[in-house]
């Protein structure tokens, strides 16, 4: 065999191993819950945390095509209390922030597509701009907040009250902010539902003794779910309704990196 028949077939094996890697091409769709998560709806701008509305509308409408449907955490937690299997081919839409454009850019597309999606508040920045990563984009007022949410593909959930992460507090500070969560939200009359989703994706995961008494404190309070990050499929049943990972959506991602990431959580392996 001579040099050029032994360095194609080389060749070829390393660029399917990178592909594998970058791409996540030879890893199998997984089986289970994606709950997708995206931040700013934008009318062009695409970064990490802003996703064009023309690109969430293609994004839509692979969706509608391949036989998605979205689920409301009240639909989920009828599924689980009634110990029933989900629909196929269900996912979670979820948005952090509740930036303006929810009302604005969102909300016509989920009307259009037949979509819900849970809108995760961070309470004591209503009507106020995303200061804690020293933003300037208007967030939702208490009374579009009022309004959206008596929309059915709506669903109000907790984002913290001050944006802070779980990670800088102890259990009194938790139990703090979940309570000026709820006390804010009924004070304006905003129905919500009983679930969080970490500022920064962060909560005390490695200390699983602390972790345990998290946990035994939100059942106490009536939280039913928390939400993560982790780019990862939820098997279902659900292991830990207080880890239920979400998948990073951005801007920039291209069309097939969506795909990929919809059907297998992450584009790279390693991710």
């Amino acid at each position: 065999m001579n040099l050029p028949e032994i360095i194609i077939p080389l060749l070829f094996l390393l660029v399917l191993v990178y592909l594998n890697l970058e791409y996540n091409l030879l890893i199998p769709a997984r089986k289970g819950l994606p709950v997708l998560m995206y931040h700013n709806i934008s009318d062009g701008h695409a970064d990490s945390l802003n996703v064009p509305a023309e690109k969430l509308e293609l994004q839509f409408m692979y969706l509608k095509e391949k036989g998605y449907s979205s689920l409301s955490l009240k639909q989920l937690s009828r599924i689980i209390a009634e110990g029933g299997n989900l629909p196929k081919r269900s996912l979670i839409l979820t948005f952090d922030d509740a930036f303006d454009s929810v009302e604005t850019l969102l909300l016509p597309l989920l009307e259009r597509y037949n979509f819900t999606a849970v809108i995760f508040v961070p309470v004591a920045f209503i009507g106020k701009t995303n200061i804690w990563d020293d933003g300037k984009l208007p967030l939702l007022s208490a009374d579009s907040l009022q309004k959206i949410s008596r929309n059915p593909h709506i669903e109000i959930g907790l984002h913290s009250f001050l944006h802070r992460s779980y990670n800088e507090m102890d259990l009194d500070d938790m139990r703090d902010d979940l309570k000026n969560c709820r006390q804010t939200l009924e004070y304006y009359k905003i129905p919500y539902v009983s679930a969080l989703a970490y500022p920064y994706g962060a909560y005390p995961k490695k200390d699983l003794n602390f972790k345990k008494e998290m946990f035994k404190m939100f059942r106490e309070t009536g939280l039913e779910f928390a939400f993560r990050i982790g780019n990862r499929i939820n098997p279902f049943p659900f292991k830990e309704r207080f880890e239920i990972k979400r998948i990073d959506i951005r801007g920039t991602d291209p069309f097939f990196i969506f795909k990929t990431k919809l059907k297998k959580g992450r584009a790279k392996v390693f991710a």
